[in-house]
């Protein structure tokens, strides 16, 4: 049973620091001590949340808790890191700006959950179509991928981030996701060749040999040992993290890469790498004396043929080229025509230094890959406003702290910057510069410590840069020129340099930290010999060669502006013959002719780059504690969270804001924000929009009188409004959203209207156009087959002369009107089903067996024609006619007439008998026959003209002799008289119009 959120009257401690009585560093500590311990990891000083690891769960998180936290205001209801992605989420919507959520805190403080909690509640609370669920599981699956690849247990923390994440999620004007991109900063690949003992390696090689998923066969495809086998990791003994499942870990890994587009193919080449890193640990080598003519030169072979083999094989590269690239490299010397290249071999301590560069380089590549990858997965082309998450490794002292800590240390120390410039520095200045009455609050600045790291061109990332430069440079000697430049800083010290190593101290706003100076030019360099490169890239493994051959365009920039464009052929052509190698691959791996782009170079320009972006952002902070270092549940260190509580500058961002005013804005977006709620600002207000400081007095002129807020609770800056307390903030963001709601009933209310009275105009208007346009279809086709009747007859038949006066309505067919007869539509359906339709109806007089004539009907449909005989009256159940014969237009094979103005016609069924009728609709009646018999088998309906017609009758073989007369003794109904005789049948007629007549008032078919 989840638990409940406790009441806001039920609390231990203050949920707002601000609401202490003591103000104090150790009421500070007190009160999160307190509430700590009672299971209240969240508390607040306005709107910056203090999280605190509880090394436990709490059972505070999952949709219950979302639907809590959704649309309240921090106000209103305890502190949760909900509250915060709920302000961020709804400051988008309101403010239409982008917004970024700032997690700081040492490591194993919690801020790779904090921020995995901020993209479950970002994801739980936006809708959206097909491809916002899309987008949004993208959001969420690639937080797993990035943690096997990404994560390590160190020995404050088995989860520890050991890159840096900043994930911006794009939002499209409805405020639901389309989009993200992850930037990511210094991994730690010096993990992949060796850890503190306790520690592991990156998470998804314990995961991939834990065989979760695997079978036996992918085993051996990929040539896997057990854990404890490999040299990479089996050093630090430790195999094991507590709570950390490797093979449910890997199975969910899988999945992920499967979500962000990574195909199975790709997968098992990712695999196959990682276990050749692996593998490339169990290398060793065995030194040898080269000789040639002038000299002997130290060397070495590889000792392990047969891993040396399954490294080359499952990186698909030839074995005796690895060896080469592992234990000597090509030296390139003079330019042009005079260029040389020879090979030197390697001593056994620089092969093993190349062999563990190889692994780092192709590690790094493939996490590059990754992020690449999930960011090609979530692109977005129209740029959106975003909420960006930033979850950077926290802040580290090691006993043994090298170059990658002190890249760390850096941009921890540029986000407490950011943190002391927008909630100490800038709020007290923007007070001054406003003439709001404010008592100055001291605080520590640690910008001096960031420029001594940071600044040019006598800043630590600068001398490391130039020494890297020297051929002769070395830890020791940037050492000295370190001790030399800033002895008198006030936040470096220098220790006296012992015979084993070499040290120095700098004073970041966490702690002294002591940095051991051996491996930094070596790291900071962070090259790879050609020799390797070209190995990769002369690889059967796509993946293999793409991860060697791809150029980061940030990286082209920055070593050189003239590389802006890709398209810049010349200067692309520059940038090589200056001294790039491998300029098949377009490598960025510097030879000793070009300036190298270091990794501290790098580091620096992606720190400034992400500093750019944060401050482009409004800001919304967590600040992680760690309560403790043995990772207990509930247990609280006070040395420790005391020193934390002080660097990260609780205590003077409690004072600021107790002293300060909550909120601010300028005049003109906040009367942009709550201008309706009021009716002497709604829509305009005196002095216009032009001027939104009247229009603010305006309206808390009203709102004092309304007592919504006190005259005492604000006060007026030269360009912002200044509101001391959060409590009529809520009540005017309440007005607000009840105004907005009123507004918007009052709008639909008014849309519907009109938008009913226009609908109901339009489908009046659309049903006379319907009308219309049915009738003019129904001309135009009658028309038509007015028209083919001309081409059926003429030439063919004497015209009678009402066939050449039947005007187009004629060939609507339905003479009888029995369309709308229920019961001949019922009948019809039962014959050929629901899809029956009525297309002719006609009397006819029809020739017997015995020449006699008949009065019947006949109804054509789409297939057949219906000869039916009528009742003398209706009978009880409707029926009134009984079909006496069914003839499918596939059985007839021609129709016969004559060549005079009769009406008959013979209808030839070959598979029963003939049938022969008159009818003075007989013009429209073949007609229409003609088109349905193409329509329906699609070939003509044959028409035979003679005036001596064979044709088979019930009784057998018999013929109709058609007769002209000049003159007929005929009643009023008749046109002709038949006699019969010998088995025959005689029919005269009169005479008719020429068989060249053409009919009258014929019109285009168009």
């Amino acid at each position: 049973m989840a638990n409940i959120v406790r009441p806001i009257n039920n609390k231990v401690g203050v949920d707002d620091l601000v609401m202490l009585t003591d103000v104090s560093e150790s009421a500070l500590n007190n009160n999160l001590e307190k509430r700590y311990k009672d299971g209240l990891i969240y508390t607040s000083i306005g709107p910056v949340l203090i999280s605190i690891n509880p090394y436990k769960q709490l059972g505070i998180y999952g949709q219950e808790y979302i639907n809590l936290y959704k649309g309240k205001h921090e106000f209103e209801i305890p502190p949760h890191i909900y509250s915060v992605a709920d302000r961020a989420y709804r400051s988008l919507l309101s403010e239409k700006e982008n917004q970024c959520i700032i997690i700081s805190g040492e490591s194993g403080s919690g801020k790779t959950e904090a921020s995995k909690y901020i993209m479950q509640y970002i994801a739980s609370i936006t809708g959206g179509n097909q491809e916002v669920e899309r987008v949004k599981n993208l959001i969420l699956e690639s937080n797993p991928l990035l943690e096997a690849f990404g994560n390590a247990k160190t020995l404050r923390n088995n989860n520890s981030s050991r890159f840096g994440k900043y994930m911006e999620i794009q939002f499209n004007y409805a405020g639901n996701p389309e989009g993200g991109r992850i930037t990511n900063y210094l991994l730690e690949k010096s993990r992949v060749v060796g850890q503190t003992e306790g520690e592991r390696n990156f998470h998804i090689f314990y995961q991939l040999l834990s065989g979760g998923g695997l079978s036996t066969e992918e085993k051996n495809k990929y040539s896997l040992l057990t854990v404890e086998q490999y040299n990479y990791l089996s050093k630090s003994k430790s195999y094991k993290a507590d709570g950390i499942d490797d093979a449910q870990a890997f199975a969910a890994t899988k999945k992920a890469m499967k979500v962000v587009g990574i195909t199975d193919d790709e997968q098992s080449q990712i695999f196959k790498l990682l276990s050749a890193i692996l593998l490339l640990g169990n290398l060793s080598f065995s030194a040898t004396q080269a000789t040639n003519k002038t000299s002997t030169s130290a060397g070495c072979v590889v000792t392990e043929k047969q891993i040396l083999s399954t490294i080359a094989s499952l990186m698909s590269v030839d074995a005796s080229l690895l060896e080469q690239s592992l234990i000597s490299r090509m030296i390139t010397t003079g330019q042009g025509a005079r260029t040389s290249s020879y090979r030197v071999p390697q001593t056994v301590e620089q092969a093993l230094y190349t062999r563990d560069a190889f692994a780092k380089a192709v590690y790094s590549k493939i996490f590059d890959w990754l992020v690449r990858s999930i960011n090609r997965s979530m692109e977005v082309k129209v740029k959106g406003t975003v909420i960006g998450v930033l979850d950077i490794y926290g802040f580290e002292i090691f006993k043994n702290n090298s170059f990658e800590q002190f890249c760390i240390n850096y941009v921890n120390e540029t986000l407490q910057q950011i943190f002391i410039d927008l909630t100490l520095k800038t709020e007290q200045k923007e007070y001054v510069e406003e003439g709001i009455k404010w008592e100055p609050v001291d605080y520590v600045d640690n910008k001096p410590c960031v420029e001594l790291v940071e600044k040019k061109p006598l800043g630590i990332l600068s001398l490391l840069d130039e020494e890297c430069l020297f051929p002769e440079g070395n830890d020791n000697s940037l050492l000295e020129k370190l001790n030399k430049h800033f002895t008198s800083h006030s936040h470096f010290a220098k220790v006296p340099l012992t015979a084993k190593t070499g040290q120095f101290i700098i004073n970041h706003y966490a702690g002294k930290v002591h940095y051991n100076i051996e491996g930094f030019l070596d790291k900071n360099r962070d090259t790879l010999f050609n020799d390797l490169v070209l190995l990769a890239t002369s690889s059967q493994s796509s993946l293999l060669v793409d991860i060697f051959q791809y150029v980061a365009p940030q990286a082209l920039e920055e070593e050189d502006p003239s590389m802006m464009s890709n398209n810049n052929k010349a200067a692309r052509d520059r940038l090589q013959k200056s001294g790039f190698a491998n300029q098949q691959a377009k490598s960025l791996i510097p030879t000793d002719k070009k300036r190298p782009i270091t990794a501290g170079f790098q580091f620096k320009s992606q720190v400034q780059a992400l500093l750019k972006s944060l401050y482009s952002c409004s800001p919304h902070y967590i600040r992680c504690i760690k309560p403790n270092e043995t990772k207990r549940q509930l247990e609280w260190d006070d040395d420790k969270c005391a020193q934390q509580v002080k660097y990260l500058g609780l205590f003077e961002n409690l004072l600021v804001r107790r002293a300060g005013f909550c909120y601010r804005q300028t005049y003109q977006k906040f009367m942009r924000h709550f201008y309706t709620i009021t009716p002497k600002t709604w829509p305009k207000w005196e002095g216009g929009k032009d001027d939104p400081k009247r229009g603010s007095e305006i309206l808390l002129e009203q709102l004092v009188q309304q007592s919504i807020i006190k005259k005492s609770d604000y006060q007026f800056g030269k360009s912002k409004i200044f509101i001391r307390i959060p409590q009529p903030l809520m009540t005017m963001e309440e007005k607000r959203q009840q105004r907005l709601e009123d507004l918007a009933t009052m709008i639909q209310s008014t849309w519907r209207m009109y938008s009913t009275r226009k609908w109901y105009k339009r489908t009046i208007a659309a049903r006379k156009i319907q009308r219309t346009y049915r009738a003019w279809l129904l001309r135009r086709e009658c028309v038509q087959l007015k028209n083919s009747s001309q081409q059926l007859f003429q030439g063919n038949k004497e015209r009678n002369r009402n066939s050449l006066l039947l005007s187009s309505k004629a060939f609507i067919g339905d003479f009888l009107s029995l369309s709308k007869d229920k019961f001949t539509m019922d009948t019809l359906r039962q014959e050929e089903g629901n899809d029956a339709t009525l297309r002719m109806s006609v009397h006819v007089s029809k020739i017997n067996r015995h020449h006699k004539v008949q009065k019947r009907a006949l109804l054509v449909t789409n297939q057949n024609i219906y000869h039916i005989s009528f009742f003398a009256k209706p009978k009880k159940d409707g029926s009134w006619f009984v079909i006496k014969r069914k003839m499918a237009f596939s059985s007839i094979e021609k129709v016969s007439l004559s060549t005079l103005a009769d009406n008959f016609f013979v209808l030839h069924i070959p598979s029963e008998f003939d049938y022969i009728c008159e009818t003075n609709k007989k013009t429209v009646f073949i007609t229409l026959l003609s088109k349905l018999y193409q329509t329906r088998l699609n070939k003509p309906l044959a028409l035979d003209f003679k005036d001596t017609i064979q044709y088979r009758s019930q009784k057998g073989s018999t013929e109709a002799n058609f007769l002209r007369v000049d003159t007929l003794k005929l009643k009023d109904d008749e046109t002709f008289t038949i006699k019969s005789g010998g088995g025959k049948v005689k029919i005269s007629t009169l005479p008719g119009e020429s068989k060249d007549s053409k009919s009258f008032n014929i019109i285009n078919n168009n």
